[in-house]
Order: C-alpha cells, then structure tokens, then sequence
C-alpha cells in the first residue's frame, strides 16, 4: 500500500555560521532531512497510527532533531 503525505515543516536556524559554512544548500538540506525522518517514523506505522497519532509523530520527529543547530516545527 502507498500513502500520500503532505506536511508543513518550520526552521529556525539558531546558528547561522555553522549552517552556512558545514552545509552548501542549507534550506534543500533541511527540507531532504525532514522528508527522511518523516519516513522513517511513518514506515512503523500503520494507517490508523498514522491519522490517530499526529501529534506524537510530530513531538517524536522534533525530539529527534533536537541537537541540531536548526530547529525542525512539524
């Protein structure tokens, strides 16, 4: 079975030389980070999980995220 996601994803950047100096494309980065993790967490869950569970998708994700010089909002 294939589903279909949309989501919205915010950044905040609390260190903006290190994301321009270690990254060449900061915002693609980003973007390509947040899709894999999505994934990741959605591949372990079932269809029902995943429409009943949003919000601990979304705290999950963020946690995971937590140490990185930009900020993920899910």
């Amino acid at each position: 079975m294939t589903v279909a996601v949309d989501a919205v994803v915010y950044y905040r950047v609390s260190n903006p030389t290190m994301s321009v100096v270690n990254v060449e494309d900061a915002a693609r980065s980003t973007r390509l980070l947040a899709q894999t993790t999505l994934r990741t967490v959605l591949g372990t869950k079932n269809l029902s999980e995943i429409l009943s569970d949003r919000e601990n998708i979304s705290h999950f994700m963020q946690v995971q995220h937590s140490s990185l010089s930009v900020k993920l909002y899910f």
